[in-house]
């Protein structure tokens, strides 16, 4: 069967016995210029999981964030899709991408990318009374992005909230030790078949000192050279006195 690509903004691929593919790539939510090419929304991502017919979607994600209600929709759309969902964190998941994250059954990411996690933010115009209830909504808003995050997050709920306080980038095996993601992905070159060799002694194991000990042995003819060149020391007067004498002779 050749690749079925679904019309969506996604890049959405199916392919005979394999997961499809779904890329969500860009501003998670709508954007100010309505750039459908960088936008990802819940309503776009429920109309691919509908055209969808593979039982497994792997979500590459590579995302600054967003708005962070459509990072909780998405999230939901995904775990309510009675789909196997594998994540990849193809460079980064941050703010809003990080929540939309968490709906995988497994979340992979390659050894270079990183996640990122904070409160929610707004910005604000407005007076004292504008100013309270935006307090408000984001204390609420928080409070979901914590439930998000602890369906997966091995600490406590005040370890994640510290977290949130610093806005924190995890590299790979941070992620992992915290129960943000599960598997690092190591890329590996191909290896030719070698015939089999006789075996060699083992090595010296390559530590610091012995680098360093290596280094001068093989530099420390022409350091020396240097120094002296440098420092040559300059004769007395008494030196001077007698060479003069030694000369008149």
């Amino acid at each position: 069967m050749p690749n079925k690509k679904i019309k969506t903004i996604f890049n959405v691929v199916e392919e005979k016995s394999k997961p499809a593919r779904m890329n969500l790539y860009g501003f998670i939510g709508a954007t100010y210029w309505d750039d459908e090419e960088q936008s990802v929304t819940t309503k776009a991502v429920n109309q691919a999981l509908k055209e969808i017919t593979a039982d497994e979607i792997d979500v590459h994600i590579n995302s600054y964030g967003g708005d962070a209600f459509e990072g909780i929709g998405i999230y939901n759309a995904l775990k309510q899709s009675n789909k196997t969902i594998n994540i990849y964190i193809d460079a980064l998941a941050a703010s809003a991408a990080s929540i939309v994250a968490m709906a995988g059954d497994k979340i992979y990411m390659p050894e270079n990318s990183q996640l990122m996690v904070h409160h929610a933010a707004t910005m604000i115009y407005g007076d004292a009374s504008d100013l309270e209830s935006a307090v408000a909504d984001l204390n609420k808003m928080d409070k979901s992005l914590v439930l998000t995050y602890m369906t997966r997050f091995t600490g406590t709920e005040d370890e994640l909230t510290a977290l949130l306080d610093a806005g924190t980038f995890l590299n790979t095996d941070e992620a992992v030790a915290l129960g943000l993601a599960d598997e690092v992905i190591e890329y590996v070159e191909p290896q030719e078949p070698q015939e089999p060799q006789e075996p060699k002694e083992p090595e010296e194991p390559k530590s610091v000192a012995n680098i360093k000990e290596k280094l001068i042995a093989k530099y420390h003819g022409k350091i020396a050279a240097k120094v002296v060149t440098k420092h040559k020391r300059q004769p007395t007067i008494a030196e001077k006195l007698i060479n003069l004498a030694k000369e008149a002779e």
